[in-house]
């Protein structure tokens, strides 16, 4: 069996579209065993066992700040997926992915590269942010500015489309995994306790914010004392995470008025006509649309599916490539891409 297959292949998860719907999404973790080199398991499992592996096993996520950071492990990811989905049916399939806007050709050659050896037969690169107004079915070939922020966990996309394509675009390396590992950083300053990435995640999900909450709210953590090396647990408080967490907040606003400053008056005016996009996991981070709303006196209008607005835009290229015609996206072989 032969069909296209359209990816999200992110920091934080592995979003697969097939036919008309997403098969798959697991997050981008493999398990691997680190005397043979061969996978022992993937996806949620393998995100289970992260800082509980034993010597001989090693969980890596290949992809950091929304780029391949281990080639090897990513292509046996992909490999994986592709198995998953096909069971074991498919041959060599079209395949078009999302990427952080602005990346190097030396990355993109490797997306295309780990895809092909995983199976793939062309890819087509697709800016994220873009994927994602083609998801929200967003009429962007007209001369108007739409303005769209994607907050994944390794990036943040800032973009700006007219035209059918980006008219400005930033691709910043933080995310909301900023946020973990900011969180990381204040447990281990203030109370001398280690603690993991997973348990920072589910304090920034429990009781992080990015503007006050109406009523303060506590969570116990537990971690290992860098001084005695004993189990210690300590109570963290919304107060405390907002300003730990207002430090990446801040970048990201940075950014995005960074980008408004180098496009076009008229495209800036139509965003504040129409208001800001804003999507990705990041965006779910309580008071993340208010906190942008205050700051940047724009309307943000946050989508109703932000996980899978990009995916449902990688799917939607796939069955409407006629989405594609003002810009340079086509299925190509390696071949194609030149390093400069």
């Amino acid at each position: 069996m032969r069909t296209d297959l359209g990816i999200d292949f992110g920091t934080d998860c592995t979003r697969v579209f097939m036919g008309r719907s997403v098969v798959l999404s697991e997050p981008s973790v493999i398990a691997i065993d680190t005397d043979t080199g061969e996978p022992r398991a993937c996806g949620a499992k393998a995100y289970r066992m992260i800082g509980r592996t034993s010597d001989r096993v090693t969980a890596v996520c290949p992809v950091q700040n929304g780029v391949i950071a281990d080639f090897e492990a990513a292509q046996l990811l992909l490999r994986h997926c592709f198995e998953q989905v096909s069971r074991k049916k498919l041959i060599r399939p079209r395949t078009i992915v999302a990427i952080p806007g602005n990346i190097t050709a030396v990355k993109q050659r490797s997306v295309v590269d780990a895809l092909e050896s995983a199976g793939a037969r062309n890819v087509c690169l697709i800016e994220a942010p873009l994927a994602a107004a083609i998801g929200l079915e967003v009429d962007f070939s007209t001369p108007r500015g739409v303005t769209v922020v994607d907050i994944g966990k390794g990036t943040t996309d800032i973009a700006v489309l007219s035209m059918g394509g980006l008219a400005r675009c930033e691709s910043l390396p933080v995310g909301s995994g900023a946020f973990d590992e900011e969180i990381v950083r204040f447990v281990r300053r203030e109370y001398n306790l280690a603690i993991g990435l997973l348990t920072a995640e589910r304090l920034k999900k429990t009781i992080g914010c990015v503007v006050e909450r109406p009523l303060e709210l506590g969570m116990t953590v537990s971690g290992i004392n860098v001084f005695t090396g004993l189990p210690q647990s300590v109570e963290i408080n919304t107060r405390q995470l907002l300003q730990v967490m207002s430090v990446t907040a801040e970048e990201i606003l940075r950014s995005i008025s960074r980008v408004f400053e180098q496009t076009a008056p008229e495209m800036v005016a139509d965003t504040a006509r129409d208001g800001l996009i804003l999507t990705g996991g990041g965006s779910l981070t309580y008071g993340m649309p208010e906190l942008l709303s205050s700051r940047l006196k724009l309307q943000v209008n946050r989508v109703e599916d932000p996980l899978n607005c990009v995916i449902k835009g990688v799917g939607r290229a796939l069955s409407h490539s006629e989405v594609l015609k003002n810009g340079n996206y086509r299925f190509r072989s390696l071949e194609d891409l030149t390093i400069q």
